[in-house]
């Protein structure tokens, strides 16, 4: 008989399970779960975190999978055994297949691992946390970390502690998005959280006599803190990693085939420490990613059934969608961010403005960023972040979900009929259509600087009103309120000169610049973001 060991404490491994037994009734499908350590005040607000990610054993057994809870374990890949060791006594069991579920875990640097008031993040036993603060009572919490560390945010702030933000480099998003994700997480929580970025040079902790920590260093910025979270990107920390054909990956997760397995006999391993291939977009399966959400997992779960039980496969690789959530700003990216399109091998083109303007009564810090293939025009990743309650961002996450798995271009994505958030990806698809057809092109302030710097000409035309251009705007900029331009455009803007087209975002200068080509006008630019994402100084009045 065949008999499939899985090995899993989440959702997603008792969802597999129950799958498989659902498929093969008469295969014998065994749950390992770890016993549950009692993990502190389970009413607090760290303890009450994400309930559905851990196994319901009354399900299991209604659907006639045995359960063992373990307290601890040792793995026999050469016979294929695990000895389990419960409070029955230690038990064997033989397998034919083993799914494995391997979570990441954080790796606190060598200089700080003595420290009493530092905790790795995320820490399995959450509800420890609440424990910990109502214990030590600090006023002052440092968190240091990139897209991983937003979930600390919301409970810290809920505890009553002040809260700074160290954020370190993160490639979740591309680094003018973090500008946009900042701004938002500082607005939503009025004054009580700090964000410090802490990614030009190496940051190194401060010690106390007793060995704490005092504050961290990052070139000129230094943050001080009463206790600090260590929530920079988890690694692959599991002994499975010391076994001969287990490889990791350059980013330090463990390195799997299409199939899950990862160099052991008949072992098949999935989870946030793993790094599964990505959706094969134009013909190029892109890097591997880990899953770092339950639904992600779940659906990594779904295809192993699948595998393990020999059947036909749908599962094409990731997506790479994550999601984050911190005080008022949720922020996804879904495929590829620039930065890894490159990476990829990958020329890529890509917009980025502001989504206010194209759905009433969005947040005007909603902002869309959409990459896509410069050869193929082929849809690569977006990355978007609004408010906590923008249903929209669901809508496009999913929009460009299916665009990836279809390998659909832009020039298609704008035509197809779509509502709510798709509506943005729409308006998204027509920019990039213009920028590959070289009808428009769009610049990055950097680019903008750089060139200027260079010797380049350009004549920047800021079509804001003028309140908003007294109040800052780019240096050398000539401002004509968009209300006016047709009336002063004539006498007023060069004909020959590189023009670069500047309002709040980008939605109104892209629409401009197409009725300027439509005049026979070249050189058209568009500053991507407009000024609501220009990061650096401007000139008033």
């Amino acid at each position: 008989m065949e008999r499939i060991v899985i090995i899993s404490s989440g959702l997603a491994g008792a969802k597999t399970a129950a799958r498989i037994k659902r498929q093969a009734p008469s295969a014998e499908v065994n749950l390992v779960v770890p016993i549950e350590v009692e993990e502190g005040s389970k009413e607090g607000v760290f303890g009450k975190r994400n309930p559905m990610a851990h196994v319901s054993s009354v399900l299991l057994d209604a659907k006639q999978i045995s359960v063992l809870p373990i307290a601890s374990m040792e793995l026999d890949f050469e016979n294929k055994t695990v000895h389990a060791s419960s409070p029955q006594g230690t038990i064997p069991i033989r397998y034919t297949k083993l799914i494995m579920e391997i979570d990441a875990a954080p790796r606190l640097p060598r200089a700080v691992r003595g420290a009493q008031n530092v905790i790795p993040w995320p820490l399995e036993q959450a509800g420890l946390v609440d424990e910990w603060l109502e214990s030590y009572k600090p006023q002052t919490a440092v968190v240091y970390g990139g897209a991983h560390a937003m979930g600390l945010i919301d409970p810290l702030v809920k505890a009553g502690v002040s809260v700074t933000w160290a954020r370190s480099e993160c490639a979740e998003f591309d680094p003018e998005f973090w500008h946009a994700v900042t701004d938002r997480v500082e607005a939503g929580t009025e004054g009580s959280v700090r964000v410090v970025p802490m990614t030009e040079t190496a940051v190194l902790p401060e010690l106390s006599a007793e060995g704490d920590v005092r504050a961290l260093t990052c070139g000129e910025q230094v943050v001080e803190g009463d206790v600090f979270f260590w929530a920079d990107t988890p690694r692959a920390v599991h002994p499975i990693v010391a076994e001969q054909g287990v490889e990791l990956e350059p980013s330090g997760f463990i390195s799997v085939k299409d199939d899950f397995s990862c160099g052991l006999e008949d072992v098949h391993l999935f989870g946030s420490a793993v790094a599964v291939k990505r959706a094969e977009v134009s013909g190029k399966y892109n890097a591997p990613f880990e899953a770092s959400s339950v639904e992600s997992l779940i659906s990594q779960g779904r295809a192993l059934s699948s595998i393990v039980l020999g059947q036909p496969v749908t599962w094409q690789g990731s997506c790479a969608s994550s999601r984050y959530q911190a005080a008022d700003c949720v922020a996804f990216r879904t495929g590829l961010t620039q930065k890894e399109a490159v990476e990829a091998g990958y020329e890529p083109e890509f917009v980025v403005f502001d989504a206010a303007p194209v759905l009433a009564g969005i947040d005007a810090t909603a902002v869309v960023k959409l990459v896509c293939d410069k050869a193929t025009g082929v849809v690569l990743g977006a990355q978007a972040c609004g408010g906590r309650n923008a249903g929209w961002l669901d809508g496009v996450a999913a929009g460009v979900a299916v665009a990836l798995t279809s390998n659909m271009t832009v020039q298609t994505l704008a035509c197809v009929d779509m509502t709510a958030g798709g509506l943005m990806l729409n308006k998204a698809a027509c920019m990039l259509s213009n920028k590959l057809e070289e009808r428009i092109f769009g610049i990055t302030p950097d680019e903008l600087l750089a060139s200027r710097e260079a010797g380049a000409k350009f004549f920047i035309l800021d079509l804001r009103d003028q309140i908003a251009w007294r109040e800052g705007h780019i240096e050398e900029a000539y401002n004509i309120p968009f209300t006016q331009l047709k009336k002063r455009l004539q006498d007023e803007v060069p004909r020959f000169t590189p023009l670069v087209i500047v309002s709040h975002n980008s939605d109104i200068p892209y629409s401009i610049a197409c009725y300027l080509y439509g005049l026979g006008a070249k050189s058209l630019y568009v500053l991507d973001g407009g000024m609501d994402m220009w990061p650096y100084d401007v000139v008033q009045g």
